[in-house]
């Protein structure tokens, strides 16, 4: 995932698959739709997630496991740096580290979930293609 790829070879590449998927047999336009619409994550509720920007709760709505887990850790122990051991410096340098990683999502997060959506419907496309092909194609023995 290149987020610094300009929003029009993003915005080009969606129109491109939406027309090949228009283009293609009926039966794999349905079954594409249908997988889909079980794996497409809205871009607006990840953006809404991402500015609550404490808990990484917006990597968790992408299925990022591991992203959250070192987010959810990292404030709990900045917390309780602050809050229980009175490491106040360390708990506002993880603070600031977490601050650095973040704002960078926050203010791409349209594109990051856009660029995750195209992904997974570019592979779902791909795959039924692929196994329309081998089921078409006569076996030999």
């Amino acid at each position: 995932m290149n987020l610094f790829e300009p929003l029009h070879e993003l915005e080009a590449k969606e129109e491109q698959l939406r027309q090949q998927v228009n283009a293609s047999a009926e039966e794999i336009r349905k079954a594409f739709f249908r997988e889909q619409a079980d794996q497409i994550k809205d871009p607006d509720t990840y953006a809404v997630l991402n500015y609550m920007f404490i808990g990484g709760f917006h990597h968790l709505y992408l299925g990022r496991y591991k992203l959250f887990a070192m987010d959810i850790s990292l404030t709990i122990i900045a917390m309780l740096m602050f809050f229980v051991f009175d490491h106040d410096r360390t708990g506002a340098g993880i603070v600031i580290f977490l601050c650095c990683f973040e704002l960078p999502q926050l203010f791409l997060s349209q594109k990051i979930a856009r660029q995750r959506n195209y992904e997974i419907s570019s592979a779902i496309f791909q795959r039924l293609h692929q196994n329309r092909g081998e089921t078409s194609t006569p076996q030999t023995v």
